[in-house]
């Protein structure tokens, strides 16, 4: 009982229950403040549970269309199981059919060194040359464009694993694999990528451990000119020749075939008396005579067994048309679409590209519907409850309502990139509702699938495509914008030497004093002196390619990142710069007269590109040149780079994100740790978080209230009951003094 409630329970004081006024009192100033914040509370845990409803909607409908992306308007098929067709470009294929017969597979050199003991077995340290080219009946033609290239394998790991391990990682454009054949008979197996021209020849300069001999697969002179006729007689290669007993060699004559062989025949090796000289069977393994007349200093040999497969064009016609090519992946026959070689035919396959408009108007309705189911989930919680209407959870939310107004004009924006003009939903048959929907008018559909398929990529793929061939687009970031962009390259300076005086195959070049040297200037940059090393050098392509090295090497052009390549062409060293442009430019200042014989290149030659400083230009874009091609630095297409793979003509660059993508986009940044709707909830749970703390506030309030209350009423009392005491004394004094 309170003190105030005491004083009522004893007569005393004013008689008042001020417990009850005084929790009156607090009632009345409790009530409203707390209404508001419970009121706001509610208001916001409705919003919470709305939004939370929202973004699982959100976020089912994003994996939907995501399903959608990639929907193709057209379709490759073949009559064939020996021959896939498909679709890899959207923005070049067009409606087609043809026949293909496949006649022949692309396969691979495959060469296999066996006979060791154990994947561990020391081979031989020294050197492996490979040169890259074609082999025709033991005689090996370079590829001119192909560098050759040195692996060494030193002193200290020269195992086959070793070997394996420095082949791989030398990336030769050949694979190198240790096979156990028997647990006594491990090989070495190289293969090289498909294609006629991507055999190689391999040669070997041992080091102090022999061995790297067996390794070999190239072609060994020997003079049989003076042999004389004797059963087994021995044959004396220029080198070693690292054949072993037993294996398959091919004859080829230099002139006239030694008596008792013929040429381009296979014969076994039948004893190596040493490691430049052997012996030979026939091809049964059976003793033979031979020698005695003609023969040649320029007879050769080839080992044949270790090549288990030959390396060879895809050889196939495409509606009667002859077509060859290094690989049975083909992407340059018909435009748009990929070729998979997988068997040759017994008879001709029919493959095509049609469209699939059925399927393209059903993923379109899908789309329609998930877009339209969206935008009424958003209405209804956004309806603001006018003309007795039912008042939607996320009325008063402004955020949301941004959401609804953003997924409307995505339905009416251009949509770039696919053609130089713009192409809207409209276009496609897609047309805007009055209460911002969707709806598809099939006549208008029709007749743009039937007018241009094409236009219909822009629903459902992405595009990034150039018009040349020669050019290869790529995107890193998103910093773009979809559109056509126009790029135009200048030209390489290319200097081309004249016909050398000196002929490389019968006069071998070997680096000398006084014919070595050359200085030149790359770019507006200034070498040191280079010099050729190495050799003897007898093709032009060694010589092109240790021509290339010397100058990529040079101190004062690497350090500025200048850099040429070198090919010889039409009987001519051809040595071009790296850069495009108007800057690029090749100049010989000086040059030994024995080096000029070989190359056919003059001191005081110059050439410079055509084009513009920086080597072309970007509609919108600024450009800086890379090592492969160019690269945006700002404006519209930032974030493209542009490979050149090589000069030519000009491209345009078109890149462009579809309707699905850039809806799906929307919706997944509405999800994301940073979106609009995280960023609410956020927010929301943190006024939830205040409302409860006014909540303990107002407790607190209250209580202090109350207190005051207390002393205040308390006060009153003691006064109203000190008054009383005095009515009292005055009452009893009246009384005696009347007495009296």
């Amino acid at each position: 009982m309170s003190g105030n409630d005491v004083f009522s329970a004893l007569g005393i004081g004013s008689g008042m229950n001020t417990t009850e006024l005084i929790q009156n009192l607090l009632t009345a100033e409790r009530a409203p403040k707390e209404k508001k914040i419970n009121d706001n509370i509610e208001k916001n845990e409705v919003s919470i549970s709305a939004i939370a409803e929202l973004k699982n909607s959100i976020s089912a409908s994003s994996k939907t269309i995501d399903a959608m992306e990639g929907t193709n308007v057209f379709n490759g098929s073949s009559s064939s199981t020996s021959v896939t067709l498909t679709v890899t470009d959207p923005a070049s294929v067009k409606e087609m059919s043809s026949s293909i017969n496949v006649l022949q597979l692309a396969t691979s050199q495959t060469l296999v060194f066996d006979g060791f003991s154990s994947e561990t077995a020391l081979v031989g340290d020294g050197d492996l040359l490979f040169q890259r080219g074609t082999w025709n009946n033991g005689v090996f033609t370079a590829d001119t464009a192909y560098a050759e290239r040195q692996v060494t394998i030193s002193s200290s790991a020269y195992s086959l694993t070793d070997i394996e391990n420095k082949i791989n990682n030398a990336h030769l454009g050949i694979t190198a694999k240790v096979v156990m054949k028997d647990k006594s008979d491990f090989a070495l197996v190289l293969r090289s990528d498909t294609g006629l021209a991507n055999s190689f020849k391999i040669s070997a300069t041992e080091g102090s451990n022999a061995g790297l001999n067996t390794l070999q697969h190239k072609t060994h002179m020997a003079n049989t000119s003076s042999i004389s006729s004797t059963e087994g007689a021995a044959i004396t290669a220029t080198a070693a020749h690292g054949f072993k007993v037993g294996d398959t060699v091919k004859y080829i004559a230099g002139g006239t075939a030694l008596n008792g062989l013929t040429s381009l025949s296979s014969y076994k090796i039948a004893s190596i008396p040493s490691t430049s000289s052997f012996t030979l069977n026939d091809s049964n393994g059976n003793a033979i005579t031979y020698g005695g007349s003609n023969g040649s200093a320029t007879d050769v040999f080839v080992r044949t067994n270790t090549e288990t497969a030959s390396a060879q064009n895809a050889s196939f016609t495409v509606d009667g048309v002859s077509i060859s090519r290094s690989k049975n992946e083909v992407t340059d026959v018909i435009d748009g679409a990929k070729l998979n070689l997988l068997n040759t035919t017994t008879s001709a396959a029919v493959v095509s590209v049609s469209t699939s408009k059925d399927k393209v108007l059903e993923a379109l309705e899908s789309l329609v519907d998930e877009v339209n189911g969206l935008a009424s989930q958003l209405s209804a919680l956004t309806e603001r409850g006018l003309n007795g209407g039912e008042k939607g959870a996320l009325a008063s939310e402004t955020a949301v309502r941004s959401i609804s107004d953003r997924l409307k004009k995505l339905t009416t924006e251009p949509i770039y990139g696919y053609s130089e003009d713009p192409i809207y939903l409209a276009n496609l048959g897609v047309s805007t509702t009055k209460s911002g929907g969707l709806k598809i008018n099939e006549r208008m559909f029709d007749a743009a699938f039937k007018e241009d398929p094409q236009a219909l990529t822009a629903l459902f793929s992405d595009r990034l495509h150039s018009s040349s061939s020669l050019i290869s687009p790529f995107l890193t970031g998103s910093g773009y914008k979809p559109g056509y962009y126009f790029l135009d390259i200048g030209t390489q300076a290319t200097l081309t030497g004249s016909s050398p005086s000196t002929n490389i195959t019968s006069s071998n070049y070997s680096p000398s004093s006084g014919s070595q040297s050359f200085t030149m200037t790359l770019n507006g940059i200034e070498s040191g002196t280079i010099n050729i090393t190495g050799g003897p050098y007898s093709t032009t392509s060694a010589l092109a390619t240790a021509l290339q090295s010397a100058i990529n090497s040079d101190n004062k052009l690497a350090a500025k990142g200048e850099s040429v390549t070198v090919s010889y062409q039409s009987n001519a060293y051809k040595i071009t710069s790296n850069k495009y442009g108007s800057k690029s430019s090749v100049v010989i200042n000086s040059i030994d007269n024995g080096l000029q014989n070989y190359l056919g290149i003059q001191g005081g030659t110059h050439v410079a590109g055509t084009g513009g400083e920086v080597g072309a230009t970007l509609s919108g874009s600024s450009l800086e040149q890379t090592s492969t091609g160019f690269r945006t630095l700002s404006g519209d297409a930032f974030g493209l780079s542009m490979g050149v793979i090589s000069p030519g003509s000009d491209a345009y660059i078109s890149i462009g994100n579809s309707y699905v993508s850039t809806i799906r986009n929307y919706l997944d940044s509405l999800l994301s740790s940073s979106g609009i709707l995280t960023t609410r909830t956020n927010s929301l749970n943190k006024e939830l978080t205040d409302y409860n703390t006014e909540l303990e506030e107002l407790d607190v309030s209250i209580e202090k209230s109350r207190e005051r209350y207390k002393k205040q009423y308390g006060a009153m009392e003691s006064i109203v009951n000190s008054f009383k005491s005095t009515g009292e004394f005055l009452d009893s004094y009246m009384e005696a003094q009347n007495k009296d």
